[in-house]
């Protein structure tokens, strides 16, 4: 065999590592708006990931024994892998509208093997053909496999950097998907063009139809909602959609909605300029926050659309915002009305807590997202670094999901007593609602907060009678079976997974009941 030959197989080998990285990362963020990006849907598409290279490298060996010296068997392979990699943001959508109202893990699982096993197991076959191919004599097998393994690796190793840190936060999961599709079939094409097969003309309209099918947009809102932006990225799918609050208010007024994968993060009414939120429960918190005087220098960690900046800036405080998805960021600014003087750094909100010198009077964690809990950051280590960026007499607020009781509330009371533990005296404001649809907002300060002096009202609100009136009673809260939360031992995602399912469960189907045709 020729070293150019051989050089081309190995760049086949490279083509074929990044296409499985390509289509790993893909499949789990195509999961995203459906499942969630929680460690149960990771687990699901590396488990996936893996069960369809096996299958893969087991078909391939026997093919290879079966075709030995195939090149064209090599090219097929390639091709269909190829074709269903462009294939995949149209089959999740199929088959993901049919398990939405199944588990996490069930509708996860069933999903993958639809629509990002196939792809993979074809991917798998790849390396022992090549192997095959590259293999003269016994005493080079090793030295080939070992070449071809290499070289396969570092092509998934090059794509991984690539999707992570650039290609999907810029350009969504559709196009990449295509592209790398078409990228690992066009050299296998070209070769059976070159070599006169005839069947060659029925996979170039195979590709080129699954690739118009995959870039085809998808209408899946009903006539009452008008779809204002829409991206993938670094969080998953963002976006802004101006729909009826049905379900929340009882005149099912128009509002805009800031949508992260299927879950409504902000939804403010577009009859007031955007400025104030549809939901009450969000107006606790300037409330809760007013204890503290004009000028206070607040840090609020996750942004959503904006509301809680603009809640701030009305109490006249100097606000800080780390947010970790640029697009949120932009959105807030573009389509929710967002003073655009301030300030937001696009970082990780534990590493910025770890490494800015600035000093904070309030620190704000707003960062859950549906069934995904932050875990990093509420952990005796987190509490410990964000002591050190406040102010004396300073107060944490966390907003938490609603369940308190049961093993649904484990979570809950596993940060009560994390922040116990940390020092922090602490009450637990439950706004109005069942556990199901309240929020919890956790207040921590080293020094016991006045909360009687919480007399601020926000505009467009019915009033809020004696704030005190909302906090829980500790003196009923079991501890006994909850944990304290460590970065050595990140438990809260584990802890809180009933009570995430619930919240996913009932947002895919208000997601189906009224957005999708």
């Amino acid at each position: 065999m020729t070293k150019s030959s051989k050089n081309y197989l190995f760049l086949l080998s490279f083509l074929e590592g990044g296409a499985v990285m390509a289509c790993e990362l893909i499949g789990a963020k195509l999961l995203a708006p459906f499942f969630g990006t929680s460690l149960y849907v990771w687990a699901a598409a590396l488990a996936l990931t893996l069960g369809g290279l096996t299958l893969g490298y087991f078909i391939g060996g026997k093919l290879s024994k079966k075709y030995v010296g195939s090149r064209n068997l090599l090219y097929w392979v390639l091709i269909i892998a190829g074709l269903l990699l462009v294939l995949m943001p149209f089959t999740s959508d199929i088959i993901m509208e049919a398990t939405i109202n199944m588990s996490l893990e069930g509708g996860a699982i069933a999903s993958l093997l639809v629509f990002m096993l196939p792809p993979l197991m074809f991917m798998g076959m790849v390396s022992p053909i090549i192997i095959n191919l590259l293999t003269q004599e016994a005493t080079s097998a090793g030295n080939n496999a070992g070449n071809v393994y290499a070289i396969s690796t570092l092509g998934g190793i090059t794509v991984t950097f690539l999707m992570g840190f650039y290609i999907i936060p810029n350009f969504g999961l559709t196009m990449p998907a295509i592209i790398s599709g078409l990228g690992l079939a066009i050299l296998p094409l070209i070769s059976l063009v070159m070599g006169k097969n005839k069947k060659v003309v029925a996979a170039l309209v195979l590709l080129l139809g699954a690739a118009f099918l995959s870039a085809t947009p998808k209408d899946q809102f009903n006539d009452e909602y008008k779809v204002l932006y829409q991206s993938e990225g670094i969080l998953g799918q963002v976006k802004v959609v101006d729909h009826p609050s049905y379900e929340i208010t009882p005149d099912a007024r128009m509002g805009r909605g800031l949508i992260v994968n299927n879950t409504l993060q902000t939804y403010v009414g577009t009859d007031n300029d955007y400025q104030y939120s549809i939901w009450s429960w969000a107006n606790y918190f300037p409330t809760a926050a007013s204890v503290f005087p004009k000028k206070s220098k607040v840090l609020l960690l996750g942004l959503g659309g904006g509301t809680l900046v603009k809640q701030l800036h009305r109490l006249e405080f100097e606000v800080d915002v780390v947010e970790i998805d640029k697009r949120i960021s932009d959105v807030s600014f573009e389509y929710f009305n967002m003073d655009r003087s301030t300030n937001v750094v696009i970082d990780d909100a534990r590493h910025y807590v770890r490494t800015t010198d600035k000093k904070y009077d309030i620190v704000i964690f707003d960062t859950f997202l549906s069934e995904a809990v932050p875990e990093h950051l509420i952990t005796m280590e987190g509490f410990a670094d964000t002591k050190k960026i406040m102010n004396e007499g300073g107060m944490i607020m966390i907003n938490f999901y609603g369940f308190i009781d049961g093993e649904e509330g484990k979570a809950a009371r596993s940060v009560l007593k994390t922040l116990k533990e940390a020092g922090f005296y602490t009450d637990i404001l439950a706004t109005p609602g069942e556990e199901t649809s309240r929020n919890l907002i956790f207040l921590a300060s080293e020094v016991e907060q006045d909360f009687s002096k919480a007399k601020y009202q926000e505009p467009n609100f019915e009033p809020i009678e004696e704030l005190s009136n909302y906090f829980l009673p500790q003196k009923f809260i079991n501890l006994s079976d909850a944990k304290i939360l460590s970065d050595r031992k990140p438990q809260l995602a584990k802890l809180y997974t009933k009570a995430a399912k619930r919240w996913k469960r009932s947002y895919n189907e208000y997601y189906r009941k009224y957005f999708m045709k």
